[in-house]
């Protein structure tokens, strides 16, 4: 049996608009709506990826929401896409996340509308 840990109505609200977040980013992945996907990003966002699974080092970096575009865009070469969301993280694993990701401010653009300023 899991053990439950009491947590505060602000975690609480942290915890969903950070699942929330994570769920606008599928649904716009998915519905290749590259411009949903860039709002989910501060301006001034540092996007890393890995193509490879081993390499430590990213096969791309890029500096700004603009740059995004390219990188969404791509998906278009897809028939079809599904994300599945399934995986969680301890409380402060995800705000320290969120703190190095620069997200001072969450939008949500899928079904509910959620807006956060930190």
């Amino acid at each position: 049996m899991s053990k439950h840990t009491a947590i505060s109505p602000q975690e609480a609200a942290d915890r969903l608009a950070i699942r929330e977040l994570v769920e606008a980013y599928a649904h716009c992945a998915d519905r290749r709506d590259a411009r949903g996907q860039m709002s989910l990003f501060t301006e001034d966002t540092h996007f890393v990826v890995y193509m490879k699974a081993k390499d430590r080092k990213p096969s791309q970096e890029l500096h700004s929401r603009e740059e995004l575009a390219p990188i969404f865009a791509d998906l278009n070469k897809y028939d079809a896409t599904t994300h599945f969301i399934g995986q969680r993280a301890h409380s402060s694993r995800w705000r320290a996340i969120a703190q190095q990701a620069k997200l001072t401010a969450w939008r949500i653009t899928s079904l509910s509308k959620v807006e956060r300023n930190a």
